[in-house]
C-alpha cells in the first residue's frame, strides 16, 4: 500500500511540475509598443525622362513607432509608421530639383524561433502601401508621384534588459513599385528602400 501511495504522490508531483512547465511555455506578453531611428535608403531604379536626367532620391533619417500583437509566444504581427522626406536630385539640372514626402504603413508577420529568451532573433514577410504627398519638382508644375502597393520582407533581433523592456535591432526591405508622372508622361520610379533601425520596445 505505501509503496503505491508513492508512486501516486510522485505522478501527481510530476503531473504538476508539467503543468507548471507548459504554463511557462504559455505564458508572454501579447502587446508591445516600439520606438526606432530609421536609416531609409532608397534603393532607385528609373525609367523614361527621369532616367535620361539621371534622378536619384535622397536618404533619410527619421523617427518611427510601430505596434506589435503576439498570437502566440513565437508569432507576431507588427505594424509600423513613420513619415519620410527625401531630396529629388536631377544631374540634368544640376543637382537639387524638388522633394516628396512618403508615408509607407507597413504590416508584417513575423516568426520569433527563440521566444523568451535573451537574444530573440526574428523573420518576418508582409505587405506595404505608400502614400506619397508634396512632391515637387523645380518649374515643373505638372509632377506627382504614384501610390504602391508590395510586399516587405524583415529580420531582426529583441535584447532582453528586463521581462518588459528590451533593446531592438531591425532591417527591412520594401518593394515600392511606382511611377510619377512628368509633363504628361509617366515615367518609371521604383524606390525600393532599405529601412534598418534601432531602438527601444515596452511588452505588455
Amino acid at each position: 500500500m505505501k509503496k503505491w501511495c508513492g508512486i501516486a504522490a510522485a505522478a501527481a508531483v510530476l503531473a504538476v511540475g508539467a503543468g507548471q512547465v507548459a504554463q511557462a511555455a504559455d505564458d508572454y506578453k501579447s502587446f508591445g509598443v516600439r520606438v526606432r531611428a530609421i536609416y531609409v535608403k532608397p534603393d532607385e531604379s528609373t525609367g523614361g525622362l527621369l532616367s535620361t536626367l539621371n534622378t536619384k532620391v535622397s536618404d533619410d533619417i527619421i523617427p518611427e513607432l510601430d505596434l506589435e500583437y503576439f498570437f502566440t509566444k513565437n508569432f507576431s504581427t507588427e505594424l509600423i509608421a513613420g513619415v519620410t522626406r527625401h531630396d529629388i536630385k536631377v544631374a540634368g539640372l544640376g543637382g537639387f530639383a524638388g522633394s516628396t514626402w512618403l508615408l509607407p504603413p507597413t504590416l508584417t508577420l513575423k516568426y520569433h524561433p527563440l521566444a523568451g529568451s535573451t537574444f530573440s532573433p526574428y523573420v518576418g514577410f508582409g505587405l506595404n502601401v505608400v502614400f506619397p504627398f508634396n512632391s515637387k519638382v523645380n518649374g515643373v508644375n505638372d509632377f506627382q508621384i504614384d501610390n504602391s502597393i508590395g510586399w516587405a520582407a524583415q529580420a531582426g533581433t529583441d535584447i532582453k534588459i528586463t521581462d518588459s523592456i528590451y533593446f531592438n535591432i531591425d532591417y527591412k526591405y520594401l518593394n515600392v513599385d511606382t511611377e510619377a508622372t512628368v509633363l504628361g508622361t509617366k515615367c518609371k520610379l521604383d524606390l525600393n528602400p532599405h529601412l534598418v533601425g534601432i531602438g527601444v520596445g515596452y511588452r505588455f
